[in-house]
């Protein structure tokens, strides 16, 4: 061992380190907003987001196309809206109608149930049943298809005679489809979700440290008293980190193409908008987290906690018809369940804002409440 390292451990003081502890400990305690932060919303969090995680493939949203209007088709409705597997969310005519609740993701299953399929099963004669399943979250997929079609083997077996079990026919023949991601390839579900986590990390953190930043230089009093009004401050102090995350979405959305090999559908212009939107929304939250907090600590940790309920209630990782109602809806308040709806339609289901448009109209809302209450707060901060 060298003798200036044996002179540095003779010198190192284990009082003065205490010493130093007591310090910073006693402004932790002094520093009323930082409590809460480190020691009650962890839990809170824990708690909420425990509950809310669920992965099992249970309430997929179906909907059914009955061409028969039979006892056989209502017997089929009635044992697939019967457990947890499925919800049946309607039951329509139409094949466009069917088709666009699949681009809403308002139903991940379309049961087809074509004209004459009573008639054919009874007649011991193979009767089609097209299914379209929605692809885009593999795991679920798979399990929509199985129980599908095992609900579609018991609904045979009750409603057909006895001396017909035995016969090689008069089954119902599933046929399902699979849209969006026809090869269940799982980072097609994935990386659109980590794209969108990564401009909604560094945006939200970036902004929540940028009105705190000039208070804690002292520059934000010399900025109040120049002409520069509130609203021209939060808005040209949002302005560079939109650029910032379209540069970085850009870069990002084309690793996710020709680096993972996630086909993308939709129109670029459309999805550069939607971005727009939700770079605004996110960005506004986090100025309104800087007008609120005193130091860059705060602003970083109370970000957090806008963040990971954003990912973990969005949908991006767990399906949002499985959570509990309460949980549903706090993920109707949070911004990136409606992005992650667009920047999933954009890339696997080649959808737009003709399709998107309540969900960007809701965003924009959202992001014009988050900038003008970021508005109000500094104005009344500066007062």
């Amino acid at each position: 061992m060298s003798i200036p390292l044996l002179r540095n451990i003779r010198r190192f003081s284990l009082r003065r380190l205490m010493a130093v502890a007591r310090k910073e400990l006693t402004h932790l305690k002094r520093d009323k907003r930082m409590l809460p932060i480190v020691f009650v919303i962890p839990v809170v969090q824990l708690a909420i987001l425990g509950l809310a995680a669920n992965l099992d493939v249970e309430h997929i949203p179906l909907v059914m196309v009955d061409g028969d209007h039979s006892p056989t088709s209502r017997a089929i409705a009635a044992r697939m809206d019967a457990g947890d597997a499925f919800d049946l969310v309607g039951i329509t005519d139409s094949f466009k109608e069917a088709e666009r609740a699949m681009d809403l993701g308002r139903a991940e299953l379309v049961v087809i149930v074509p004209p004459g399929t009573d008639r054919a099963l009874h007649r011991n004669e193979q009767a089609p049943v097209p299914m379209w399943v929605d692809g885009t979250d593999t795991n679920r997929a798979l399990g929509a298809q199985r129980m599908a079609e095992q609900i579609l083997r018991d609904v045979s077996a009750e409603r057909l005679p006895k001396t017909t079990m035995t016969l090689p026919h008069g089954k119902p023949e599933p046929r399902a489809r699979v849209l969006y991601n026809p090869t269940f390839q799982s980072e097609w579900f994935m990386v659109p979700a980590v794209l969108a986590m990564i401009l909604t990390v560094i945006i939200t953190v970036l902004s929540s440290m940028a009105v705190v930043k000039e208070r804690e230089n002292g520059t934000i009093e010399q900025l109040s008293v120049t002409p520069i009004r509130p609203g021209e401050l939060i808005v040209g102090k949002l302005a560079p980190f939109i650029v910032i995350g379209i540069i970085q979405g850009l870069l990002v959305t084309l690793v996710t193409i020709y680096g993972f090999g996630v086909p993308f559908r939709g129109d670029p212009l459309h999805l550069l908008i939607m971005a727009v939107i939700y770079l605004g929304a996110m960005l506004a939250f986090g100025l309104l987290i800087s007008t609120i907090s005193q130091t860059q600590q705060q602003a970083l940790l109370s970000s957090v906690m806008v963040i990971l309920p954003n990912i973990l209630l969005g949908g991006l990782m767990y399906p949002i018809a499985n959570m509990e109602p309460w949980a549903r809806t706090i993920s109707d308040f949070m911004p990136l369940t409606y992005f992650a709806v667009m920047i999933r339609g954009a890339f696997l289901k080649g959808i737009g804002l003709e399709i998107l448009y309540r969900d960007a109209i809701i965003l924009s809302i959202m992001a014009f409440v988050l900038l003008a209450l970021a508005v109000f707060r500094f104005r009344k901060r500066s007062a």
